[in-house]
């Protein structure tokens, strides 16, 4: 079981979906929409994992679902501490 595999397993209230971002968004390293986290498969497995956690971390803390609806400090804080959590978080899937 890789890493990704892992934490699937461990959030199985997330649908996890690993696609191909276009080209305009191939920067883009996820995100969650509904319970439904989607994962740049061109980002390497660890990177992956991390932004699985990025997103479930969202998930689980955010009060609000569109962080774009959000004033700029309140959103640089949600994904600085998302960040910062699954950082943290991904040491257990190594």
């Amino acid at each position: 079981m890789n890493i990704l595999e892992k934490i699937e397993d461990k959030y199985k209230e997330y649908d996890f979906h690993v696609i191909c971002f276009p080209d305009n968004l191939r920067k883009l390293h996820g995100y969650i929409d509904c319970g439904h986290i989607y994962i740049n498969k061109n980002d390497p497995i660890e990177l992956q994992a991390k932004t699985a956690l990025h997103e479930i971390t969202h998930a689980e803390c955010d009060y609000g679902n569109n962080l774009l609806d959000r004033r700029p400090v309140q959103t640089i804080k949600a994904e600085g501490f998302a960040t910062r959590m699954a950082n943290r978080e991904v040491k257990k899937y190594l």
